[in-house]
C-alpha cells in the first residue's frame, strides 16, 4: 500500500506495473481474505496498526475486483482510468511541437510496439501505453520465474522502460505543476 502510493507519486508507470502485480497476487489468493491474510500480510510490519491498514487495503482491492468482475483477468476501473489519463497525456505530448525530445524518445519504441501489436491477437484494442506496460510486466514475470529471454527481447524491453520512465517523468512534472499544458 505504501509502496503503491509512493510509486504513484514518483513514477506512474512503475505504479501501474506494481498494481498489475498486486492484482495478480490477490487473484492467486482467490480474492479470499483469509488467504490474503496468511500469505501476504507476513511480509509487512508486525505493528498492529500497519497490519490492519495494509489488510484493509488488500481486502478493499479484492472487494473491488469482485464487484468489477475481474477475478480472472483485467484491471481495476480506477487503474484503467489512470492509464487512460496518462495515455491522453502521452497523446498531448505527441501533438505538442515543444515536445520534440519526447516524440523522438517515443519514435525509438514505435517499431517495438508495432511488433507487439502484430504478435497479440487482441492488441488492436490496446493502446501503445497498455501494450508497453503488458510487455514489461510479462518480461518481469518471466524473469521472476527464471525463464531465459533473448538478448533482443531484453533490449526491446529496456527501450520500452526508458520510454515509460520518460513518460512518467513528464507526467510527474505535469501533476506537480512544473509542466504547464498549452491548451
Amino acid at each position: 500500500m505504501y509502496v503503491a502510493y509512493q510509486k504513484k507519486r514518483e513514477n506512474i508507470c512503475e505504479y501501474f506495473l506494481y498494481m498489475f502485480q498486486i492484482e495478480d497476487i490477490i487473484r492467486a489468493c482467490g480474492l479470499n481474505r483469509q488467504t490474503i491474510e496468511q500469505t501476504v500480510m507476513p511480509r509487512y510490519s508486525h505493528e498492529p496498526a500497519v497490519q490492519a491498514e495494509v489488510s484493509q487495503w488488500y481486502f478493499g482491492l479484492a472487494d473491488q475486483m469482485e464487484e468489477e468482475r475481474i477475478q480472472a483477468h483485467g484491471h481495476l476501473v480506477s487503474l484503467a482510468n489512470k492509464i487512460n489519463e496518462v495515455l491522453d497525456f502521452h497523446l498531448y505530448l505527441m501533438n505538442n511541437p515543444k515536445e520534440v525530445a519526447y516524440q523522438m524518445q517515443f519514435a525509438k519504441v514505435e517499431p517495438i510496439i508495432g511488433e507487439l501489436r502484430q504478435k497479440q491477437p487482441s492488441a488492436d484494442t490496446l493502446s501503445d501505453l497498455h501494450l508497453a506496460l503488458n510487455a514489461v510486466y510479462g518480461f518481469t514475470i518471466l524473469r521472476l520465474k527464471g525463464t531465459q529471454v533473448s538478448k533482443e527481447t531484453a533490449a526491446a524491453i529496456s527501450s520500452l522502460v526508458v520510454w515509460l520512465n520518460a513518460l512518467s517523468a513528464k507526467f510527474k512534472d505535469y501533476e506537480t505543476g512544473e509542466l504547464k499544458l498549452d491548451l
